[in-house]
Parts: structure tokens; C-alpha cells; sequence
């Protein structure tokens, strides 16, 4: 991996991504457009050179929506 460009405030990130996200516009489970869409925005973030740690949530799959 290269260096973060100097224009960049910082070179590591943590983002929580969470598991209503990954369900998209369904009313439950994971959509896989969803995940490729968000996967393709964290690919192209890494690819500028800035370090990315993922927690992915799903709680919401576990426990069932309370909306």
C-alpha cells in the first residue's frame, strides 16, 4: 500500500458500517448490491492510500429490527 497523500488529515480510519446499511432497501438480510456499492467506496478510499479498519455490524440480523 502507498503513503496517504499530505492533502489527507489522516492516514487511518475506522468505519463502522452498520448491518441496517447493509440491507438496502430490503426489510431484512444482507443485499449484495448494498455490500458491493459500499465495498467499491472503501476499495477506491484504500486505493488513495489511507488505511481502513471495517467493523461490520449486524446486530439487527440477530436481534430483528424494532422499528
Amino acid at each position: 500500500m502507498t503513503d496517504a497523500p499530505s492533502e489527507f488529515q489522516y492516514k487511518r480510519v475506522l468505519l463502522k458500517v452498520s448491518g441496517e446499511v447493509l440491507m438496502g432497501d430490503q426489510a431484512y438480510g444482507i443485499d449484495t448490491q448494498t455490500v458491493n456499492s459500499v465495498a467499491a467506496a472503501v476499495a477506491a478510499v484504500a486505493r488513495q492510500g489511507i488505511e481502513i479498519c471495517l467493523v461490520i455490524g449486524g446486530g439487527n440480523i440477530f436481534r430483528g429490527l424494532s422499528k
